[in-house]
């Protein structure tokens, strides 16, 4: 072959490349544990303000630094380099005796997208996801999206349209309330902002060394001049198995009637953040992480891992939080708030809003 096909067929082969390249992989976790610590806004407290679902590196516990994690013994998630820990307020079903019941935790899934870039002066969009890709977390990142407290919805705001509940069933549905229609399933939904300061790895309210893009929405673009580095962001999924409820009279563990309040944390424990950087490049094509090439097929068997239950290496707080019967209370007596969302009249010339 003549020096100059075998540039053409280079250049073809690297095109290609590029076109087989999607913008999000999943990391798919069984449940780890439900308790009332939080190591990211109570470090060190080993009783937190209300009770989590969490997922992810076994060594939760009340003072989990981010390198604890990163030496986690085993993750329930299906990325055997990821060692990452993810949590969420647990659900629970105020019974007609006034008494609570624990919502079935069914697992979760933690989107890695790559929908946001850099801020560059006189930037208006981002290039092609294709050929521009978000960084891997700085080490030591952690952080939280959504606020707990929050009873309100407010659409002009970026972080609280960040939040959101998929109803499954009868009635596929999305609100940023608590879903307003009876579910199977109520999947709990908060995506994180993408945008780094390129300084700090945490902050006093565990929010402001990141934020979301400042053209775009929450879910990717532009990053702001404040916080110009785009990492990769993520978006959880937490799934509550509401099948047997025929009424709609849930509260998260905060004490949250609305869900407007619902938020995440996390814990950066990648292993390997320069295999996690080349993910999008390398695992999200056709064959997504099935391809040979994927950066994170590091398991034995060729695989990036599998799903699988654990046990936390710190035992849990010898502490009811519902899951041996009902409760007489919420865990920390937190009294709910907030109204049971109910579905408002869909007009065609106003929009809905829940």
């Amino acid at each position: 072959m003549s020096f100059s096909k075998a540039l053409v067929a280079a250049v073809l082969l690297s095109a290609v490349s590029a076109q087989d390249v999607g913008d999000t992989f999943t990391v798919n976790c069984n449940r780890l544990t439900t308790q009332r610590r939080d190591p990211v806004l109570s470090f060190g407290s080993d009783l937190s303000d209300h009770v989590h679902a969490v997922i992810g590196g076994t060594a939760f516990g009340p003072s989990t630094t981010n390198q604890n994690a990163i030496n986690s013994k085993a993750t329930t998630c299906d990325k055997i380099l990821d060692h990452s820990i993810y949590w969420v307020p647990q659900l629970y079903h105020i019974n007609t005796d006034g008494t609570y019941e624990l919502v079935t935790h069914k697992g979760s899934a933690v989107y890695y997208q790559n929908r946001a870039c850099d801020y560059a002066a006189g930037r208006t969009s981002c290039p092609s996801y294709k050929t521009n890709f978000a960084a891997a977390f700085p080490a030591g990142l952690r952080m939280i999206s959504g606020n707990k407290d929050l009873r309100t919805f407010n659409q002009s705001d970026i972080s609280q349209r960040a939040v959101n509940h998929h109803c499954i069933g009868s009635i596929d549905q999305e609100t940023n309330s608590l879903p307003v229609v009876h579910c199977d399933d109520i999947r709990s939904q908060v995506t994180f902002p993408p945008c780094w300061d390129g300084v700090n790895v945490d902050s006093a309210d565990h929010k402001s060394h990141m934020a979301f893009p400042a053209i775009g929405d929450f879910n990717g673009g532009v990053c702001p001049q404040s916080h110009p580095k785009a990492v990769i962001q993520l978006f959880y999924e937490f799934h509550f198995d509401t099948s047997k409820y025929t009424d709609r009279n849930f509260v998260f563990a905060q004490g949250d009637k609305t869900g407007y309040g619902f938020h995440g944390d996390f814990i950066n424990g990648w292993t390997d953040l320069t295999r996690l950087g080349n993910a999008h490049k390398t695992c999200t094509g056709a064959q997504g992480v099935n391809a040979a090439s994927c950066s994170l097929n590091v398991g034995s068997d060729g695989s990036p891992g599998h799903a699988s239950n654990q046990t936390p290496e710190l035992a849990a707080p010898a502490e009811q939080v519902g899951l041996n019967g009902n409760l007489k209370a919420l865990p920390n007596n937190k009294v709910p708030t907030g109204n049971t969302p109910q579905p408002k009249v869909i007009s065609r010339v106003f929009p809905k809003d829940y």
